[in-house]
């Protein structure tokens, strides 16, 4: 049995707006008591698993939506319980029929919520999960988070990042900032993946990053370019996830 839960939203799509999608400053911010973590990641180890070929049988999300239909693989490897969460409500049917909102500045549309106003969200035993971040997995281009409100615990509401392009200022950002100690903080190669695929850096080690799309990118697109309305910046007309499908990632033969 799966448990509803609520947090108080007042604002906080315009804060979404107005801090995460802000820039990469953010690196350098709180995300509630803790500082973030892409600050003291070990990056020696980092593998960025979005940018290469997705392992034979990896678990995949098929979204029907009214704009057409985009798959993304999983990672229960880096975020089981995101992972876990997602496919338990998948499986309830929770996400067919949800609408789409919270498309802002044409860069992420969100769905998932449990009630009118997007305050909620569902869990199988009525508890939030904590955020579940990875050197590995970052904010680009077509990655499915996990919406925190920014507390640091998430639900089955989710975003999608659409195409963001960075600015020569952004990249200079980037390539800049350091860490605690002084020390260049981010790969060159990090900042290429940026740079090529897309990101919203601001967001990388704030949310989960639990799914990547491989396959509808142009309906991604399409959704977050939708007109808007309300204070929930939802579409006009209405978009609807009509069905999530679950399968395994087999590569063309």
């Amino acid at each position: 049995m799966s448990g509803i839960l609520k947090k108080t939203a007042a604002g906080l799509l315009t804060t979404a707006v107005m801090l995460g999608l802000s820039g990469c400053s953010l690196f350098g911010g709180d995300q509630g008591l803790n500082q973030n973590p892409v600050r003291t990641y070990d990056y020696s180890t980092m593998k960025l698993v979005q940018l290469g070929e997705p392992y034979e049988g990896q678990p995949t999300a098929t979204f029907e939506t009214d704009a057409g239909s985009f798959t993304a693989v999983l990672y229960p490897e880096y975020a089981p319980n995101t992972v876990n969460n997602f496919i338990e409500r998948v499986n309830d049917g929770f996400y067919d029929g949800q609408d789409i909102y919270g498309i802002l500045e044409g860069e992420i549309f969100m769905s998932g919520a449990a009630d009118a106003n997007k305050d909620s969200g569902v869990t199988s035993d009525g508890e939030l999960i904590p955020n579940e971040v990875s050197v590995d997995l970052w904010t680009f281009r077509g990655a499915i988070c996990a919406y925190n409100g920014h507390s640091g615990y998430g639900d089955s509401r989710f975003f999608v990042i659409n195409e963001r392009p960075l600015t020569e200022e952004d990249i200079t950002e980037l390539r800049e900032l350091t860490n605690d100690s002084g020390e260049k903080l981010l790969p060159d190669e990090l900042v290429d993946a940026f740079i090529e695929k897309g990101c919203i850096a601001g967001f990388a080690g704030r949310y989960t990053v639990f799914a990547q799309t491989i396959d509808g990118f142009d309906v991604i697109e399409k959704i977050c370019g939708s007109e808007v309305s309300g204070d929930l910046y939802t579409p006009v007309p209405a978009i609807y996830i009509n069905k999530v499908t679950l399968g395994e990632y087999h590569a063309a033969q």
